[in-house]
């Protein structure tokens, strides 16, 4: 629709638009389409919050951890290899369905329990240096008198972030790293900057990303994210569990669609009746084989073989759970009791 809209331009506005715009236009556009395309067969993925050491990282928080893990959901819903998933507001998530079940949405509109996507892969983290570090340069040997105490403040930020990819189905680690950065400039003070539900640590903070340790945070996640983007990911647990699963049903199904049925009765080629339905996979139309039977039984009348020869395929129509009619167009006479068959 788009491509004929161009194609239906007029020259002059061809001349005056431009034709490297219009292209421009387009790629943007196929670009797009393609995300959306592709966006709901990516693995999903969920960053817990990020740990960290209190022993060697002063004024350690978990707000902290909760700022440094929404930084980085954000970037991986950058590089389209994941479909990122919701952690820090599940609550807001939840209220939201209860208030549908409670009554307060339209019943049309309102949002299901049941609906959470499932997450293929847990990133997990932990920050073993997140800091500044403070350096003083004296002036002494240069400034005569009173001033020898005069001298330079320089802030050196140093963060490390230690980090695995998991499968989140069966605790496999799929890939680890470790990426660290450093940074000289401006401070930033954690312990009197960060609180609460991530703080102030995050891209929207610019006291936080104008510092050195700022700085560091955002080289350190960059460096995460190349690696993660370089990785090749295998196919989750979930997926090859429910690619199992599917298996099975589907081994079980055809199991029971062929499984032998037997003439119930015949009232005329059109009427014949049979034990086979919908239960078993089966729907008005289907052909199924049908088998003259012939028993061989012991001298005490017991049935010690029976030998089945294929006479034709009749056409079911009429489909019950548990039975169905069929026609047949054979010459040969249907008999109550012959076998019939999935094709």
């Amino acid at each position: 629709m788009f491509g004929q809209f161009l194609v239906d331009l007029p020259g002059a506005v061809w001349q005056r638009i431009g034709m490297k715009k219009i292209l421009s236009t387009i790629v943007v556009g196929a670009s797009l389409a393609t995300s959306r395309v592709f966006a709901d067969d990516l693995p999903t993925c969920f960053v817990a919050p990020f740990s960290g050491d209190s022993t060697v990282i002063a004024n350690w928080q978990p707000a902290l951890g909760e700022g440094l893990g929404e930084m980085l959901t954000t970037e991986l819903g950058k590089i389209n290899k994941f479909q990122m998933l919701e952690v820090n507001q599940l609550g807001d998530l939840k209220n939201e369905i209860a208030m549908g079940q409670d009554g307060w949405v339209d019943q049309t509109q309102k949002v299901d329990k049941g609906g959470f996507a499932a997450a293929d892969f847990m990133f997990t983290a932990k920050v073993t240096r997140f800091g500044n570090k403070e350096t003083h340069i004296g002036l002494g040997g240069f400034v005569p008198g009173n001033f020898g105490n005069l001298g330079v403040h320089q802030t050196t930020a140093d963060v490390r972030i230690d980090w695995r990819l998991v499968d989140a189905a069966n605790r496999k680690i799929v890939k680890t790293g470790s990426s660290s950065a450093s940074q000289k400039g401006g401070g930033f003070d954690t312990g009197v900057n960060v609180g609460g539900r991530g703080g102030n640590i995050g891209f929207g903070n610019s006291e936080f990303m104008d510092s050195a340790l700022g700085k560091a945070t955002e080289k350190t996640l960059q460096q995460i994210i190349a690696e993660v983007q370089g990785a090749t990911l295998p196919q989750s647990g979930r997926v090859k569990q429910k690619s199992a699963q599917a298996a099975t049903a589907a081994a079980a199904t055809d199991a029971i669609k062929h499984a032998p049925g037997k003439v119930l009765a015949v009232a005329s080629k059109d009427t014949i009746i049979v034990s086979v339905g919908s239960n078993q996979g089966f729907k008005d139309g289907d052909k199924v084989n049908i088998y003259q039977t012939n028993d061989v039984k012991d001298d005490k009348g017991n049935v010690v073989f029976t030998d089945e020869k294929l006479i034709g395929e009749v056409t079911l129509s009429g489909v019950k759970e548990d039975r169905s009619r069929a026609s047949y167009t054979g010459d040969v006479a249907i008999q109550q009791g012959w076998t019939v068959k999935a094709k």
